[in-house]
């Protein structure tokens, strides 16, 4: 793990309302992802919320995969200044398995060094646990580090009982 790789913490009832909202916008058939926004605390990126790709751009989801058109990252950083939050990363759904596609690997939704990316299985069906999921560290260059299982478990603190 690279030593400027940053926990990901989850406020009370996030990651469980998440993993429905992403559950329910997809279907069980299409994929569905969200920026999850909050601020960094202490060097620890704290997801207070999130804002769904189709919220943005109501046509990121008629495609095979999730495509955001150049006004949604306006509108994002617009609302983020607004509630004084940040992007502390990004999370979407697989058909199957969290391993990144090579569109994802091409084509990061935040291109900044250091920006995480989730990838939820099976279009977030069944109860999903940070061990279900992949998280992706970009490192910039089309480069990326990623963590599954135990790995993907220990950069994701959720609160005491949740899941």
């Amino acid at each position: 793990m690279n030593s400027t790789t940053k926990l990901l913490e989850f406020r009370p009832g996030v990651w469980t309302a998440l993993i429905a909202d992403l559950r329910n916008r997809g279907n069980g058939c299409r994929e569905s992802g969200a920026f999850l926004l909050g601020n960094i605390v202490n060097g620890i990126r704290v997801a207070q919320t999130w804002l769904p790709y189709d919220e943005l751009d109501p046509l990121s989801l008629n495609y095979e995969y999730i495509r955001l058109r150049s006004e949604a990252f306006s509108k994002l950083w617009e609302i983020c200044e607004q509630h004084h939050m940040q992007v502390v990363a990004d999370v979407h759904t697989h058909p199957r398995g969290p391993g990144q596609s090579p569109s994802d690997r091409a084509n990061p939704m935040i291109g900044l060094a250091g920006h995480m990316a989730l990838i939820i299985p099976r279009f977030a069906q069944g109860n999903v646990t940070p061990a279900d999921v992949s998280v992706n560290v970009y490192l910039g260059a089309k480069r990326w580090e990623s963590h599954f299982g135990q790995q993907a478990v220990v950069l994701i603190k959720l609160p005491s009982g949740e899941i």
